[in-house]
């Protein structure tokens, strides 16, 4: 294995204070310029009443999105609070869908319930047409992100000369994710990687995101190594700034990594994120098991989720015991208490339970 992306001790660090050092275009500070280089005044405005971003509400979103991204959720929900009363509309609605995920990884499923309520309403043809286009975004990700297959819509095209470069890099993370739902493995890796391309380190907070969706896109194809050196990169990127909500959010469908590259390391680490990642699944399967078909178990710890998805997958006791660097015994005895909590008797009864 490279050595690549692997985590030294010590290089996690969560600071209490938002770095005051950053500079446009440095940090969380860029998502300005990925989502918002120009801002209309109002969601009526025409595509020419354009209004500058005043320092104070660029750092106000900031703040939320380096919080967030740190797991930091009342943090970055204070900051949300504050964005989500900005006069520009694009950053209203993506401070309210920050502001979502946040709630639902708290477990205030009503207060998601809620927020997710306003941002449906809210996602309507708008007369300017970057507006418009954001708001196709979030029409084409919700059901992406709460894992609503049977209502994806499709892939709003024409849209795409309406975004910013880094809004159209996150709508391609958002198709490698929908495409690995429908479980059209090559098609998503190669979506994946053709957006990295496009980013060439740019933008390195979307380059996570893209990094985990071509991970789990290559582990669904048995390309262990390739699935690994996605992850690492991730990891490198995100590690040192704390950013651990990715992996907490992409957790079940990473089948292990998080397991294999973080654990045994780094122990310390790999507990704050399945502490998080159970309250996550919690507030997640709330919101998405009354909506869907396909229901999720909230009964298993993040390590029973992530080996139960392996075996649901079709990889094999050796396949996984290899790949997480354990026994085949200690495989069949984790698998032998998964199935007694889930009472099935064989892996293919594992994919009702993990909506696979």
């Amino acid at each position: 294995m490279e050595n690549q992306g692997q985590i030294k001790s010590g290089e996690f660090s969560q600071g209490d204070e938002f770095p005051l050092t950053w500079r446009r275009g440095e940090g969380p500070r860029v998502v300005i310029e990925y989502l918002f280089p120009d801002l209309p005044c109002d969601s009526s405005a025409t595509d020419e009443m354009i209004a500058v971003l005043h320092e104070e509400e660029e750092n106000a979103v900031a703040r939320m999105v380096h919080f967030f991204l740190q797991a930091r959720y009342e943090e970055s929900s204070a900051e949300a609070e504050r964005c989500m009363r900005s006069r520009h509309p694009e950053i209203r609605d993506f401070a309210l869908l920050i502001h979502t995920i946040i709630h639902v990884a708290l477990h205030n499923v009503e207060v998601a319930l809620h927020d997710l309520q306003i941002l449906q309403q809210q996602i309507q043809h708008s007369a300017n047409r970057r507006v418009a286009a954001q708001n196709d975004i979030y029409r084409y990700v919700l059901p992406v992100f709460f894992h609503l297959g049977e209502d994806i819509v499709p892939l709003p095209q024409e849209i795409l000369p309406y975004c910013s470069e880094g809004t159209r890099l996150f709508l391609l993370y958002a198709r490698s994710y929908a495409l690995y739902l429908q479980q059209a493995y090559e098609h998503a890796l190669g979506v994946a990687e053709a957006a990295l391309m496009m980013a060439d380190m740019c933008h390195p907070l979307i380059s996570i995101y893209l990094n985990l969706a071509a991970s789990m896109a290559a582990m669904n194809l048995s390309r262990f190594q390739l699935a690994d050196r996605f992850f690492l990169n991730a990891l490198e990127l995100a590690i040192p700034e704390g950013y651990i909500q990715p992996f907490i959010g992409h957790h079940g469908p990473l089948q292990g990594m998080v397991e294999k590259h973080i654990r045994d390391r780094e122990p310390k680490l790999y507990k704050m994120i399945a502490e998080k990642v159970v309250h996550f699944r919690t507030g997640w399967t709330e919101i998405h098991n009354p909506r869907s078909s396909h229901k999720v178990t909230t009964l298993l710890t993040p390590y029973e989720f992530a080996l139960a998805m392996m075996a649901s997958k079709g990889k094999t006791n050796k396949e996984i015991a290899d790949y997480l660097h354990i026994s085949i015994n200690t495989v069949k005895s984790h698998l032998s208490t998964i199935y007694r909590i889930l009472d099935v008797t064989k892996r293919t009864e594992l994919k009702e339970r993990l909506n696979l």
